[in-house]
């Protein structure tokens, strides 16, 4: 503003009221022509504009009689011209005056005014270059504000944000308002008080140094001053320069922003259109100089924009740069990016191929706003192969059946035939989902292997089995094969999902536990939350059917709480069911009663995961004893199975269910029947199923055949390891005893189920990916203790009497049966006591975990273990 400088020099001072108004009224009477802010020469002084000049000198030189008198002005170099001339024609006047002229710029190779400062100094001055603050400097001035001496070391940490700069270091003091900041160590908080001062010194210097910044904190990493100069047209020397200049500020470091706070507020200080034109700009100077896809599409994310062809096929790359990487949040942003930004049919299709797949790493719901594009260019013959039998697979977890079947006619059909792996394993999801009845791939067109002979094609084809006839040991060998050989993420996980369960199916529990950790713990590190939920629904299915509750329920809420509900389609019929089963056996009912009253799509009832889900729900019908619901559920599930050829006793034992139901109804001819068909289709290796059976057909026969029933019921169920049947198997054994009247033997018999019953409902969780617990929780953990100290720390004799005591047996009732003296039997009792660090009987852990122990310690193996069973064999009878 013309004489704008000197406008404020008058407004801004001490002085008496008449000076101000003189002052104003002389800037008033200064005609336009005078008042000229354009002059290019403030050395000119014309007669005819001296007049007024005279007078402002006149004014200064007469207060500076009555007293010292120091103008001081900032930023000279935005002063207007006719301010400038004042000044030098001031400078001239003012030798024997009582003045001091205080004159503040910057400094830069090419002065702005160079004529100015050509006239300035050739008076009497002294040029002062104000250098930053030092750490000794900055030391001082902390421990001038916290009256705490600073170590150099923090002094030094706010040296290194701020060059030193005075407005960043107190823009800092500021920021850290607690005397804490001085403790040796201490790293100063970054603040808004930071983010301000760098704005506001910014805004104070030329608009180029504004720019500069912003472009460095644009390219980052990538910023040098050549690629700012072309970034914003500017000679290379004048970027040099001003890089130079916000280095020494302490804004820049190594030519990029020296904070990232200070990056983040420079850029959020631009417009949106000024932040996105950069951006745009920055992507195109890195693609011309072959910059890497995943750096260029972060800047197309920034600029929100696609600006030509090429950036479609950069986005494209990065987004697999970022599945490789494990980041499908990045490529799921890149591949939106560019589907919005490409007109070509084919290349839309792959791009929204790549997206979905992206998604269903996360959220398989997210992939429907995609699916019936997608699902028609199958049926067009537009996508083949791996990436068609993938949308196969998104509509089968959904619960388009239809459209999975349109499809997989369509890609039978197709002239482009599928290999023999990918077909394999798209017949594995059709079963995972639909059972051997709809599942066959030949009923949708032919497979058109190419390699019959494929042995992961073999290897998948056999996992087929587990529904038309509950697995085999062919069965077990391919899914391990295939769980070694398998990769988190990019083999089909329909797949890897049936492998576990083929495994825990060949009376593996504990591998198949074993192999969900180890895939749950990949999966984590990969980022892949669908695989994370779905193998942790399997590890809760695991754990219930080894009768461990706490760790079912823990699995399944775990599972649960990865994906939304709409997420998981069809398959949330596995965790919700292993939920309802588990609280139901810990008498929760009001929490199983909650999980049911949740929605389930409709869909679920059409496939598999449905059978799993009615079940449980009959059980708690039953367990709440609503008789009738619960038998309509397990008649329903029945036929289904029967319907869908996946009546396999080893999924879903509907038919002990259903015989519960007929006994509480007083119908036992018709239990037995149901019992004797089931015993009949359960193979022999189906030792779980066959405990379960023989349980409730004890309570469907006569009194005097029960105790033979429920003996081989406690055998089987013991090697299937299934705490939870077991216990129930132990106490219908303890009743029946009672009921003989063999009131010893069914108090040792209930003791024991109490025991494993409590293992089960209140032994301790397994942390996810972590080692097995010891169970019981206390008593086997210092019996192991000390397993581990010494193998044979308790002799056979001792060992002897510690499992007829933790049996239950009176000390008399011991040494009849060893044929010992009931001395000895005291001696060898404290002696156990002393070793196993407890003090009483009731301390003493439930026998076949003892037993277990001692075989593993031994180890011994799944046999060693069965015929170390013999002994409570004998004591019952």
């Amino acid at each position: 503003m013309p004489l704008g400088v000197v406008d404020q020099l008058f407004r801004s001072a001490d002085l008496v009221d008449a000076l101000p108004e003189r002052a104003a009224r002389l800037i008033g009477s200064v005609d336009a022509a005078d008042q000229d802010g354009g002059w290019s020469d403030p050395l000119a002084e014309p007669d005819a504009r001296s007049g007024w000049m005279r007078e402002f000198c006149g004014v200064l030189l007469g207060l500076a009689r009555e007293r010292t008198l120091v103008i001081v002005i900032d930023d000279l170099q935005f002063a207007d011209s006719a301010s400038l001339r004042l000044l030098l024609s001031l400078q001239r006047r003012m030798d024997a005056a009582r003045m001091l002229l205080v004159l503040g710029k910057w400094h830069r190779r090419r002065p702005t005014l160079p004529l100015f400062y050509t006239e300035l100094t050739r008076q009497p001055h002294e040029s002062i270059r104000l250098s930053a603050l030092t750490v000794p400097d900055i030391a001082d001035l902390l421990t001038e504000k916290w009256g705490k001496t600073a170590p150099e070391s923090v002094a030094q940490e706010y040296h290194d944000l701020t060059n030193g700069n005075p407005l960043l270091v107190h823009a800092l003091l500021d920021d850290n308002a607690s005397d804490a900041g001085v403790e040796d160590g201490a790293t100063p908080v970054v603040g808004d008080g930071y983010a301000h001062a760098v704005l506001a010194g910014l805004h104070r210097w030329d608009a180029q140094l504004l720019d500069v910044a912003a472009a460095a904190a644009v390219l980052n990493e990538r910023s040098d001053p050549a690629l700012i100069g072309r970034l914003l047209g500017m000679r290379n020397e004048t970027a040099e320069e001003i890089v130079g200049i916000l280095t020494e500020a302490g804004v820049l470091r190594d030519c990029r922003m020296r904070h990232p706070l200070g990056a983040t507020t420079v850029l959020e200080s631009m417009t949106p259109a000024e932040r996105s034109a950069v951006h745009v700009r920055a992507a195109d100077l890195l693609h011309q100089q072959g910059a890497p896809a995943a750096e260029v599409g972060r800047h197309l994310l920034n600029a929100e924009q696609v600006p030509a062809d090429w950036a479609v096929g950069v986005l494209r790359t990065a987004a697999d740069q970022a599945l490789a990487a494990d980041d499908p949040d990045l490529a799921v942003r890149c591949l939106e990016l560019a589907l919005s930004g490409c007109t070509d049919r084919k290349e839309r299709i792959a791009i929204m191929h790549a997206l979905t797949g992206a998604l269903w790493r996360r959220n398989p719901s997210a992939t429907l706003a995609y699916l019936p594009c997608l699902q028609g260019a199958v049926q067009d013959g537009e996508l083949h192969g791996p990436d068609a039998a993938a949308v196969i697979r998104y509509s089968l977890w959904n619960g388009d059946e239809d459209a999975a079947a349109r499809a997989a006619t369509a890609l039978g059909a197709s002239a482009d035939p599928i290999d023999a792996q990918t077909a394999a394993e798209l017949a594995v999801s059709f079963h995972w989902f639909l059972g051997p009845a709809r599942g066959r791939l030949s009923e949708f067109g032919p497979t058109g292997t190419t390699h019959p002979r494929d042995l992961w094609a073999d290897a998948a084809q056999r996992l087929t089995s587990l529904w038309g006839r509950g697995g085999g040991e062919a069965a077990t060998t391919s899914a391990e094969q295939i769980l070694r050989s398998c990769q988190v993420g990019e083999t089909p996980l329909e797949v890897v999902a049936a492998a576990v369960l083929a495994v825990q199916r060949g009376n593996k529990p504990e591998l198949a536990r074993t192999w969900c950790d180890r895939l749950m713990r990949q999966a984590a590190e990969r980022g892949e939350v669908t695989w994370q939920a779905v193998l942790s629904s399997l590890a809760g299915s695991i754990a219930y059917r080894r009768g461990d509750l706490v760790n079912a329920i823990r699995h399944a809420e775990q599972a649960l709480a990865l994906l939304p509900e709409k997420g998981w389609g069809v398959l949330i019929g596995q965790p919700r069911a292993t939920l309802i089963v588990a609280r139901t056996a810990r008498g929760e009912l009001r929490e199983a009663a909650e999980v049911l009253q949740a929605p389930v799509p409709d869909s679920m009832f059409g496939t598999v995961f449905s059978l799993p889900y009615l079940r449980a729900r009959g059980q708690f019908h039953l367990a709440t004893d609503r008789v009738l619901a619960a038998g309509r559920d397990f008649q329903l599930c029945g036929r289904l199975m029967r319907e869908w050829d996946v009546d396999v006793p080893a999924l879903i034992p509907w038919r002990s269910d259903l015989a519960e139901v007929n006994l509480r109804l007083g119908r036992s001819v018709e239990a037995r029947d149901l019992l004797t068909q089931q015993l009949e289709r359960a193979r022999a290796a189906d030792v779980r199923v066959r405990g379960i059976s023989l349980r409730v057909l004890a309570a469907a026969s006569e009194p005097a055949q029960r105790p033979t029933l429920l003996r081989q019921s406690v055998e089987c169920l013991q090697a299937a390891d299934d705490r939870l049947e077991l216990s129930r198997a132990l106490t219908a054994f303890s009743v029946v005893r009672q009921q003989l009247g063999e009131f010893d033997r069914a108090r040792v018999l209930a003791r024991r189920a109490a025991q494993v019953a409590q293992a089960g409902t209140t032994g301790p969780a397994v942390p996810a990916g972590g080692d097995r617990p010891v169970e019981p929780p206390a008593l086997v953990g210092r019996w192991h203790d000390r397993e581990k100290e010494g193998r044979h720390v308790l002799s056979e004799a001792e060992r002897r009497v510690a499992k007829l005591a933790a049996l239950g047996h009176t000390n008399r009732e011991i040494s009849q049966t060893l044929y010992i003296t009931v001395s000895t039997v005291e001696q060898h009792l404290t002696r156990v006591y002393r070793k196993l660090g407890i003090t009483r009987r009731t301390d003493l852990p439930a026998e076949h975990e003892l037993r277990k122990r001692l075989s593993e310690s031994r180890g011994e193996g799944a046999t060693g273990l069965l015929h170390a069973g013999q002994d409570w064999e004998e004591l019952a009878g």
